[in-house]
């Protein structure tokens, strides 16, 4: 999913605009399907998410690892994030939240979240 990407006017498919924003990241991947998602409302609105269907998962987690570099482009407020199902949010807030409580809880350690587990260190040991 992609997140701001501006919408231009009598656009059919945001495939091109996709397509340069890739370019920033020097990835030229062929993807299957690239649409709106949404009604718009007026221009005025913030613009609506792209959905974009790649045809390798090595190229999403290339793509996401590298979405970083778009802070230091043209594309600053774009942002890209894999698309999830309702079920898959859920956990994700129910983990980040027993992160956080985790975290309130004991000062002392430091806790991380990597491939959807807590990960814990003493926050003594990492200097």
């Amino acid at each position: 999913m992609v997140f701001d990407l501006e919408e231009v006017d009598g656009e059919e498919s945001p495939a091109t605009a996709v397509a340069a924003l890739l370019g920033e990241l020097n990835e030229k991947p062929k993807f299957s399907q690239c649409s709106r998602v949404g009604v718009k409302i007026d221009a005025k609105t913030r613009p609506r998410p792209v959905k974009v269907t790649l045809e390798s998962r090595e190229t999403l987690l290339t793509i996401l690892r590298k979405a970083r570099q778009l802070r230091d482009t043209n594309y600053s407020r774009v942002y890209l994030k894999p698309d999830r199902s309702w079920e898959e949010r859920l956990e994700r807030r129910r983990t980040l939240e027993t992160l956080q409580r985790l975290s309130k809880e004991n000062p002392d350690r430091r806790y991380v979240m990597r491939g959807g587990l807590i990960e814990c260190a003493k926050t003594d040991s990492l200097s």
